[in-house]
Protein backbone atom coordinates (compact mmCIF):
# COMPACT_ATOMS: atom_id res chain seq x y z
CA UNK A 1 0.00 0.00 0.00
CA UNK A 2 1.37 3.39 -1.02
CA UNK A 3 2.24 5.67 1.90
CA UNK A 4 0.04 8.74 2.23
CA UNK A 5 1.90 12.02 1.85
CA UNK A 6 0.86 14.22 4.79
CA UNK A 7 1.73 17.41 2.92
CA UNK A 8 -0.47 16.44 -0.02
CA UNK A 9 -3.36 15.80 2.37
CA UNK A 10 -2.78 19.16 4.08
CA UNK A 11 -2.77 21.06 0.76
CA UNK A 12 -5.95 19.27 -0.30
CA UNK A 13 -7.57 20.32 2.98
CA UNK A 14 -6.55 23.95 2.39
CA UNK A 15 -8.08 23.71 -1.08
CA UNK A 16 -11.25 21.97 0.08
CA UNK A 17 -12.08 24.06 3.17
CA UNK A 18 -13.28 27.25 1.39
CA UNK A 19 -15.10 25.18 -1.24
CA UNK A 20 -17.01 23.21 1.42
CA UNK A 21 -17.80 26.38 3.36
CA UNK A 22 -19.14 27.95 0.20
CA UNK A 23 -21.36 24.93 -0.41
CA UNK A 24 -23.08 25.34 2.97
CA UNK A 25 -23.33 29.13 3.10
CA UNK A 26 -26.42 31.03 2.05
CA UNK A 27 -26.10 33.61 -0.70
CA UNK A 28 -26.65 37.26 0.18
CA UNK A 29 -25.80 40.51 -1.53
CA UNK A 30 -23.37 41.46 1.24
CA UNK A 31 -21.62 38.07 1.15
CA UNK A 32 -21.30 38.14 -2.63
CA UNK A 33 -19.96 41.70 -2.54
CA UNK A 34 -17.38 40.77 0.11
CA UNK A 35 -16.34 37.67 -1.86
CA UNK A 36 -15.88 39.70 -5.03
CA UNK A 37 -13.86 42.34 -3.19
CA UNK A 38 -11.74 39.67 -1.48
CA UNK A 39 -11.07 37.97 -4.82
CA UNK A 40 -10.14 41.28 -6.42
CA UNK A 41 -7.82 42.12 -3.52
CA UNK A 42 -6.15 38.72 -3.75
CA UNK A 43 -5.59 39.14 -7.47
CA UNK A 44 -4.11 42.59 -6.84
CA UNK A 45 -1.70 41.11 -4.29
CA UNK A 46 -0.61 38.35 -6.69
CA UNK A 47 -0.15 40.82 -9.52
CA UNK A 48 1.89 43.07 -7.22
CA UNK A 49 4.07 40.15 -6.15
CA UNK A 50 4.79 39.08 -9.72
CA UNK A 51 5.54 42.68 -10.73
CA UNK A 52 7.77 43.26 -7.68
CA UNK A 53 9.86 40.15 -8.40
CA UNK A 54 9.97 40.89 -12.15
CA UNK A 55 11.05 44.51 -11.67
CA UNK A 56 13.68 43.54 -9.09
CA UNK A 57 15.10 40.91 -11.42
CA UNK A 58 15.17 43.25 -14.42
CA UNK A 59 16.61 46.17 -12.49
CA UNK A 60 19.36 44.34 -10.56
CA UNK A 61 20.12 41.27 -12.68
CA UNK A 62 18.90 41.65 -16.29
CA UNK A 63 19.74 45.31 -16.90
CA UNK A 64 21.94 44.97 -19.97
CA UNK A 65 19.90 47.34 -22.12
CA UNK A 66 17.02 49.78 -22.32
CA UNK A 67 15.33 51.60 -19.49
CA UNK A 68 16.41 49.06 -16.87
CA UNK A 69 20.06 49.76 -17.63
CA UNK A 70 19.41 53.50 -17.29
CA UNK A 71 17.57 53.03 -14.01
CA UNK A 72 20.31 50.76 -12.66
CA UNK A 73 22.95 53.39 -13.43
CA UNK A 74 20.96 55.93 -11.39
CA UNK A 75 21.64 53.87 -8.26
CA UNK A 76 24.66 55.29 -6.39
CA UNK A 77 27.86 53.44 -7.27
CA UNK A 78 28.65 52.55 -3.66
CA UNK A 79 25.20 50.99 -3.30
CA UNK A 80 25.64 49.00 -6.52
CA UNK A 81 29.04 47.80 -5.30
CA UNK A 82 27.60 46.73 -1.95
CA UNK A 83 24.68 44.86 -3.53
CA UNK A 84 26.70 43.15 -6.28
CA UNK A 85 26.32 39.40 -5.87
CA UNK A 86 24.12 39.84 -2.78
CA UNK A 87 21.10 38.21 -4.44
CA UNK A 88 19.34 37.21 -1.24
CA UNK A 89 19.72 40.65 0.35
CA UNK A 90 18.40 42.29 -2.81
CA UNK A 91 15.29 40.12 -2.90
CA UNK A 92 14.65 40.40 0.84
CA UNK A 93 14.84 44.22 0.76
CA UNK A 94 13.72 45.36 -2.69
CA UNK A 95 10.83 42.94 -3.31
CA UNK A 96 8.94 43.81 -0.08
CA UNK A 97 9.42 47.54 -0.70
CA UNK A 98 8.12 47.29 -4.27
CA UNK A 99 5.34 44.97 -3.13
CA UNK A 100 4.06 47.48 -0.56
CA UNK A 101 4.23 50.30 -3.11
CA UNK A 102 2.44 48.34 -5.84
CA UNK A 103 -0.23 47.00 -3.48
CA UNK A 104 -0.96 50.55 -2.27
CA UNK A 105 -1.28 51.81 -5.85
CA UNK A 106 -3.48 48.92 -6.97
CA UNK A 107 -5.74 49.22 -3.92
CA UNK A 108 -6.50 52.81 -4.85
CA UNK A 109 -7.62 51.53 -8.23
CA UNK A 110 -9.56 48.56 -6.80
CA UNK A 111 -11.36 50.86 -4.30
CA UNK A 112 -12.77 52.83 -7.21
CA UNK A 113 -13.51 49.63 -9.13
CA UNK A 114 -15.32 48.25 -6.09
CA UNK A 115 -17.66 51.22 -5.90
CA UNK A 116 -18.24 51.45 -9.64
CA UNK A 117 -18.61 47.79 -10.57
CA UNK A 118 -18.43 45.32 -7.66
CA UNK A 119 -21.43 46.65 -5.73
CA UNK A 120 -23.77 46.69 -8.79
CA UNK A 121 -22.48 43.29 -9.87
CA UNK A 122 -23.14 41.87 -6.39
CA UNK A 123 -26.76 43.03 -6.55
CA UNK A 124 -27.23 41.46 -9.96
CA UNK A 125 -25.60 38.16 -8.95
CA UNK A 126 -27.61 38.03 -5.72
CA UNK A 127 -30.83 38.20 -7.72
CA UNK A 128 -29.57 35.66 -10.25
CA UNK A 129 -28.35 33.18 -7.65
CA UNK A 130 -31.30 33.56 -5.32
CA UNK A 131 -32.74 30.13 -5.90
CA UNK A 132 -34.41 27.55 -3.72
CA UNK A 133 -32.89 24.70 -5.69
CA UNK A 134 -31.22 22.58 -3.00
CA UNK A 135 -28.70 21.13 -5.44
CA UNK A 136 -27.88 24.20 -7.51
CA UNK A 137 -27.20 26.59 -4.65
CA UNK A 138 -24.50 24.44 -2.91
CA UNK A 139 -22.85 23.81 -6.27
CA UNK A 140 -22.77 27.53 -7.09
CA UNK A 141 -21.55 28.34 -3.59
CA UNK A 142 -18.67 25.86 -3.88
CA UNK A 143 -17.79 27.10 -7.35
CA UNK A 144 -17.84 30.68 -6.08
CA UNK A 145 -15.15 29.93 -3.49
CA UNK A 146 -12.82 28.05 -5.84
CA UNK A 147 -10.64 31.06 -6.79
CA UNK A 148 -10.16 31.89 -3.10
CA UNK A 149 -9.24 28.26 -2.40
CA UNK A 150 -6.57 28.31 -5.12
CA UNK A 151 -5.17 31.55 -3.72
CA UNK A 152 -4.93 30.06 -0.21
CA UNK A 153 -3.05 27.02 -1.59
CA UNK A 154 -0.62 29.37 -3.30
CA UNK A 155 -0.02 31.28 -0.04
CA UNK A 156 0.45 27.98 1.83
CA UNK A 157 3.03 26.86 -0.71
CA UNK A 158 4.78 30.23 -0.51
CA UNK A 159 5.03 29.98 3.29
CA UNK A 160 6.34 26.41 3.05
CA UNK A 161 8.98 27.48 0.56
CA UNK A 162 10.31 30.22 2.81
CA UNK A 163 10.06 28.09 5.96
CA UNK A 164 12.29 25.31 4.63
CA UNK A 165 14.78 27.92 3.43
CA UNK A 166 15.20 29.54 6.84
CA UNK A 167 14.57 26.41 8.94
CA UNK A 168 15.96 23.35 7.09
CA UNK A 169 13.93 20.25 7.88
CA UNK A 170 14.90 16.96 6.19
CA UNK A 171 11.50 15.41 6.96
CA UNK A 172 9.52 18.30 5.50
CA UNK A 173 11.90 18.52 2.55
CA UNK A 174 11.21 14.89 1.65
CA UNK A 175 7.45 15.47 1.93
CA UNK A 176 7.70 18.46 -0.40
CA UNK A 177 9.82 16.54 -2.90
CA UNK A 178 7.45 13.55 -2.86
CA UNK A 179 4.19 15.53 -2.99
CA UNK A 180 2.87 15.65 -6.55
CA UNK A 181 0.51 18.51 -5.68
CA UNK A 182 3.32 20.61 -4.21
CA UNK A 183 5.56 19.88 -7.20
CA UNK A 184 2.84 21.10 -9.60
CA UNK A 185 2.27 24.16 -7.41
CA UNK A 186 5.99 24.91 -7.32
CA UNK A 187 6.51 24.43 -11.06
CA UNK A 188 3.45 26.37 -12.26
CA UNK A 189 3.11 29.09 -9.61
CA UNK A 190 5.87 29.42 -7.00
CA UNK A 191 8.87 29.15 -9.32
CA UNK A 192 7.58 31.75 -11.82
CA UNK A 193 6.68 34.07 -8.91
CA UNK A 194 9.98 33.64 -7.09
CA UNK A 195 12.39 33.13 -9.95
CA UNK A 196 15.45 34.13 -7.93
CA UNK A 197 18.34 32.58 -6.07
CA UNK A 198 15.93 32.00 -3.19
CA UNK A 199 13.72 29.77 -5.28
CA UNK A 200 15.05 28.08 -8.36
CA UNK A 201 15.29 24.55 -9.67
CA UNK A 202 18.80 23.54 -8.62
CA UNK A 203 19.64 19.85 -8.27
CA UNK A 204 20.54 18.58 -4.81
CA UNK A 205 20.06 15.20 -3.17
CA UNK A 206 17.25 15.54 -0.63
CA UNK A 207 17.36 11.99 0.69
CA UNK A 208 20.30 12.32 3.11
CA UNK A 209 22.21 9.88 0.93
CA UNK A 210 25.62 10.91 2.28
CA UNK A 211 24.39 10.43 5.83
CA UNK A 212 22.73 7.09 5.14
CA UNK A 213 25.83 5.71 3.43
CA UNK A 214 27.88 6.84 6.39
CA UNK A 215 25.58 5.03 8.80
CA UNK A 216 26.16 1.79 6.88
CA UNK A 217 29.91 2.11 6.38
CA UNK A 218 31.25 4.04 9.37
CA UNK A 219 31.82 2.26 12.73
CA UNK A 220 28.79 2.60 14.98
CA UNK A 221 28.74 3.73 18.63
CA UNK A 222 30.61 1.23 20.76
CA UNK A 223 32.88 0.30 17.85
CA UNK A 224 36.17 2.07 17.02
CA UNK A 225 35.23 5.61 16.05
CA UNK A 226 32.63 6.12 18.75
CA UNK A 227 30.07 8.43 17.15
CA UNK A 228 27.41 7.51 14.64
CA UNK A 229 28.14 8.34 11.00
CA UNK A 230 25.71 11.25 10.91
CA UNK A 231 27.06 12.72 14.15
CA UNK A 232 30.59 12.45 12.77
CA UNK A 233 29.45 14.26 9.64
CA UNK A 234 27.98 17.09 11.71
CA UNK A 235 31.09 17.33 13.89
CA UNK A 236 33.47 17.17 10.92
CA UNK A 237 35.30 14.13 12.31
CA UNK A 238 35.31 12.03 9.18
CA UNK A 239 35.65 12.32 5.43
CA UNK A 240 32.13 11.13 4.73
CA UNK A 241 32.38 11.50 0.95
CA UNK A 242 35.28 9.03 0.99
CA UNK A 243 32.74 6.21 1.07
CA UNK A 244 30.38 7.62 -1.52
CA UNK A 245 29.14 4.98 -4.00
CA UNK A 246 31.86 2.57 -2.90
CA UNK A 247 34.75 4.67 -4.24
CA UNK A 248 37.30 6.54 -2.19
CA UNK A 249 37.76 10.22 -2.75
CA UNK A 250 41.22 9.58 -4.18
CA UNK A 251 39.70 7.19 -6.72
CA UNK A 252 36.96 9.69 -7.59
CA UNK A 253 39.39 12.48 -8.49
CA UNK A 254 41.69 10.31 -10.62
CA UNK A 255 42.44 11.95 -13.93
CA UNK A 256 43.42 10.88 -17.44
CA UNK A 257 45.82 12.39 -20.00
CA UNK A 258 42.77 13.62 -21.92
CA UNK A 259 41.31 15.42 -18.88
CA UNK A 260 44.68 17.00 -18.10
CA UNK A 261 45.18 18.09 -21.70
CA UNK A 262 41.67 19.57 -21.82
CA UNK A 263 42.27 21.53 -18.62
CA UNK A 264 45.55 22.94 -19.94
CA UNK A 265 43.97 23.90 -23.26
CA UNK A 266 41.11 25.69 -21.45
CA UNK A 267 43.56 27.72 -19.38
CA UNK A 268 45.99 28.35 -22.23
CA UNK A 269 48.69 30.86 -21.41
CA UNK A 270 46.79 32.41 -18.51
CA UNK A 271 48.94 32.79 -15.39
CA UNK A 272 46.56 34.49 -12.96
CA UNK A 273 45.24 31.85 -10.52
CA UNK A 274 41.74 33.29 -10.18
CA UNK A 275 41.28 33.63 -13.93
CA UNK A 276 42.50 30.05 -14.43
CA UNK A 277 40.06 28.79 -11.81
CA UNK A 278 37.22 30.75 -13.40
CA UNK A 279 37.95 29.40 -16.88
CA UNK A 280 37.76 25.82 -15.57
CA UNK A 281 34.61 26.61 -13.57
CA UNK A 282 32.87 27.96 -16.65
CA UNK A 283 33.87 24.96 -18.75
CA UNK A 284 32.62 22.36 -16.25
CA UNK A 285 29.36 24.27 -15.60
CA UNK A 286 28.68 24.60 -19.32
CA UNK A 287 29.76 21.17 -20.55
CA UNK A 288 28.50 18.79 -17.85
CA UNK A 289 24.77 18.08 -17.65
CA UNK A 290 23.08 17.21 -14.38
CA UNK A 291 22.10 13.52 -14.37
CA UNK A 292 18.63 13.40 -12.81
CA UNK A 293 18.29 9.68 -13.52
CA UNK A 294 21.47 8.98 -11.59
CA UNK A 295 20.27 11.16 -8.72
CA UNK A 296 17.02 9.19 -8.60
CA UNK A 297 18.89 5.86 -8.62
CA UNK A 298 21.19 7.03 -5.85
CA UNK A 299 18.14 8.00 -3.82
CA UNK A 300 16.86 4.42 -3.92
CA UNK A 301 20.11 2.41 -3.95
CA UNK A 302 23.53 4.04 -4.40
CA UNK A 303 25.52 0.81 -4.61
CA UNK A 304 27.26 -0.08 -7.87
CA UNK A 305 26.84 3.34 -9.51
CA UNK A 306 30.00 4.72 -11.13
CA UNK A 307 31.07 8.14 -9.90
CA UNK A 308 33.94 10.55 -10.17
CA UNK A 309 35.94 12.70 -12.51
CA UNK A 310 36.52 10.22 -15.34
CA UNK A 311 32.85 9.20 -15.49
CA UNK A 312 31.72 12.84 -15.63
CA UNK A 313 34.25 13.74 -18.33
CA UNK A 314 33.51 10.72 -20.54
CA UNK A 315 29.71 10.88 -20.29
CA UNK A 316 29.40 14.67 -19.92
CA UNK A 317 26.85 13.95 -17.17
CA UNK A 318 26.90 13.62 -13.41
CA UNK A 319 25.65 14.76 -10.02
CA UNK A 320 27.28 17.30 -7.68
CA UNK A 321 29.94 14.82 -6.52
CA UNK A 322 30.96 14.17 -10.14
CA UNK A 323 31.06 17.89 -10.99
CA UNK A 324 33.25 18.56 -7.95
CA UNK A 325 35.56 15.63 -8.66
CA UNK A 326 36.11 16.70 -12.27
CA UNK A 327 36.79 20.27 -11.20
CA UNK A 328 39.44 19.00 -8.78
CA UNK A 329 41.13 16.92 -11.50
CA UNK A 330 41.25 19.88 -13.85
CA UNK A 331 42.52 22.26 -11.19
CA UNK A 332 45.31 19.88 -10.26
CA UNK A 333 46.31 19.59 -13.93
CA UNK A 334 47.02 23.33 -14.09
CA UNK A 335 48.64 23.67 -10.68
CA UNK A 336 45.74 25.10 -8.67
CA UNK A 337 45.26 24.24 -5.01
CA UNK A 338 41.73 22.92 -4.55
CA UNK A 339 39.35 21.41 -1.98
CA UNK A 340 36.12 19.42 -1.96
CA UNK A 341 33.38 20.30 0.53
CA UNK A 342 30.10 18.57 1.37
CA UNK A 343 27.12 20.02 3.19
CA UNK A 344 23.64 21.26 2.33
CA UNK A 345 22.54 23.11 -0.80
CA UNK A 346 19.19 24.80 -1.40
CA UNK A 347 17.27 23.62 -4.45
CA UNK A 348 14.45 26.17 -4.32
CA UNK A 349 12.26 23.47 -2.81
CA UNK A 350 14.39 22.10 -0.01
CA UNK A 351 17.85 21.80 1.48
CA UNK A 352 19.62 18.62 0.43
CA UNK A 353 23.00 16.88 0.39
CA UNK A 354 25.44 18.68 -1.87
CA UNK A 355 29.13 18.86 -2.82
CA UNK A 356 31.14 21.84 -4.06
CA UNK A 357 34.72 23.18 -4.19
CA UNK A 358 37.08 25.82 -2.90
CA UNK A 359 40.15 27.09 -4.78
CA UNK A 360 43.10 28.85 -3.18
CA UNK A 361 44.06 32.17 -4.79
CA UNK A 362 47.67 32.90 -3.71
CA UNK A 363 47.57 36.41 -5.16
CA UNK A 364 44.77 37.24 -2.69
CA UNK A 365 45.82 34.87 0.09
CA UNK A 366 42.36 33.26 0.45
CA UNK A 367 40.14 30.33 -0.49
CA UNK A 368 37.17 31.13 -2.72
CA UNK A 369 33.94 29.13 -3.05
CA UNK A 370 33.13 27.50 -6.40
CA UNK A 371 30.01 25.50 -7.27
CA UNK A 372 30.11 24.10 -10.80
CA UNK A 373 26.77 22.28 -10.32
CA UNK A 374 24.89 25.45 -9.44
CA UNK A 375 26.86 27.27 -12.13
CA UNK A 376 24.32 26.26 -14.77
CA UNK A 377 21.74 28.44 -12.93
CA UNK A 378 23.84 31.51 -12.21
CA UNK A 379 27.30 32.75 -11.29
CA UNK A 380 28.62 30.66 -8.40
CA UNK A 381 32.27 31.57 -8.70
CA UNK A 382 33.42 33.53 -5.62
CA UNK A 383 29.81 34.65 -5.11
CA UNK A 384 29.52 37.16 -2.22
CA UNK A 385 26.33 35.54 -0.84
CA UNK A 386 27.43 31.98 -1.58
CA UNK A 387 26.42 30.88 1.92
CA UNK A 388 22.82 31.95 1.30
CA UNK A 389 22.14 28.61 -0.40
CA UNK A 390 25.06 26.56 0.97
CA UNK A 391 25.29 25.52 4.61
CA UNK A 392 27.32 23.35 6.97
CA UNK A 393 30.20 22.90 4.53
CA UNK A 394 32.89 20.46 5.66
CA UNK A 395 36.23 20.07 3.88
CA UNK A 396 36.56 16.43 2.76
CA UNK A 397 39.94 16.72 1.04
CA UNK A 398 42.57 19.20 -0.12
CA UNK A 399 45.09 18.92 -2.96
Amino acid sequence: MQEVNVLTVALLCVLAAPVLMGAFQHFSRERIQYSLWSLLDSLAFLLSLFLAVYLTRRLFFDHNEGIYQQLYMLIPENVRTFLYGQDIIIYLIIVPLLLMLLVSILRLATAWFNRAFIAPLARSLSSLLDTDNRLLQPFLGALWQLPRAVFLVFIAGLLLNFYVYYFPSPGLSRLMSDSEIYQVLYKDALYPALNSNIAKKIPVLVNDSFGRIAERTIPQPGEPGGLSGLDQLKKGHIRIIEYFNGVTLDQAIQSTPEIDATARSIVGSEQDSKKKANLLYRWVSKNIEYDYDKAARISSNPQGISSGSIVAFNTRKGICFDYSSLYISMCRAVGLKVRMLTGLGYSGIAWGDHAWNQVYIPEEGRWINVDTTFGSNGNYFDKPDFNADHRYGEVQGEW
